[in-house]
């Protein structure tokens, strides 16, 4: 079971590792970004990470064994921060913002670059089967700010 880097998605992933040339190595997504690694052949995949160990850094913040106690389901949600104010518009403001909704995995590039600040847009992980809704009160700069937290879903289903 590996932790994939920055929430990337894992097709994106799976190229890559079929690009540098390991075309046995195959991911089945788990939720969220986790991936359960097995090999094609039959081979044990740990000695395969072991021998391009800074490849699979490159992919993977973590791995191990898979046992009966592998972290609870857990899915990718994209949610919508409405209400940041400009002074506060940074990553480390939108991980307090979701604290309390799942797991920060990465914003989106348009939120990180500003290029709109009509809503910041993030890449979640969730327990939650719910749809995500809900308005946390955050302090900023002494003032106390209602930031609108929603989940896109329907067409727009991330």
């Amino acid at each position: 079971v590996a932790t994939v880097v920055n929430g990337e998605a894992v097709p994106v992933v799976q190229s890559r590792i079929t690009d540098a040339g390991f075309h046995d190595v195959i991911l089945i997504p788990m939720g969220a970004d986790k991936v359960f690694v097995r090999s094609a052949t039959g081979d044990v995949i740990l000695a395969i990470f072991n021998n391009a160990i800074e490849f699979f850094q490159l992919v993977f913040s973590n791995w191990m064994r898979w046992d009966n106690n592998v972290q609870p389901y857990r899915r990718g949600a994209w949610v919508c921060l409405y209400g940041i104010p400009l002074q506060a518009w940074n990553v480390n403001f939108f991980k307090l913002c979701v604290f309390d909704c799942g797991r920060f995995l990465r914003a989106d590039s348009c939120s990180v670059d500003k290029d709109r600040l009509d809503f910041a847009r993030v890449l979640i992980a969730t327990t939650d089967l719910d749809i995500v809704n809900r308005v946390e009160m955050v302090l900023v700069d002494g003032t106390l700010v209602e930031a609108k937290i929603v989940e896109e879903w329907g067409y727009a289903l991330g």
